[in-house]
Parts: C-alpha cells; sequence; structure tokens
C-alpha cells in the first residue's frame, strides 16, 4: 500500500518490477483462542523461518489469541497456493 510522501519499493528482476502483496489471516477452528504464550511464540518463530526459506517480506503482521494477521510481499514467480500451504 502506499501512503502519502513515500516512495514504493518495488522489488526488481532481471525483466520485472513488481509489488505483490497479500493480506493473509489464519483462524482456529470456531475461533478458539490457541494461541497463548508457549503457541504463540513457537507459531511466530515458524511463520519467520518459513518466511525467510521461501524469500517473502513480512511487512506487518499481528498474533491474537484466536488469529495470525500478515501481510506479505513476495515475487511474481511465488504461486500464492504455495506460499499459503
Amino acid at each position: 500500500m502506499w501512503a502519502y510522501g513515500r516512495v514504493p519499493k518495488y522489488r526488481l528482476g532481471a525483466h520485472t518490477t513488481c509489488d505483490l502483496t497479500v493480506h493473509v489471516v489464519w483462524i482456529p477452528k470456531y475461533r478458539k483462542p490457541l494461541l497463548v504464550e508457549p503457541v504463540a511464540i513457537r507459531v511466530r518463530d515458524l511463520i519467520r523461518q518459513i518466511a525467510l526459506e521461501h524469500e517473502l517480506q513480512i511487512l506487518s503482521g499481528k498474533m491474537a489469541r484466536d488469529h495470525v494477521y500478515l501481510f506479505l510481499a513476495y515475487r511474481p514467480h511465488q504461486e500464492l497456493s504455495t506460499i499459503m500451504q
């Protein structure tokens, strides 16, 4: 998303210039508050590790007791369905 006064930072490839972002929300079944302290820390670490392995950039994120919210930037060769796996 662009804000006034900010220049967007594009990802540059050999033949492409892109700014692909996606808003992702994971919710446990019935929105049960499962993401308490030890589980939330482990989930956060796993999400960061997976994002690093797949060259995803986490622009923002929030972890509540009943959902995980992420705003990700990804490359054009990556498929959204593969990212979500």
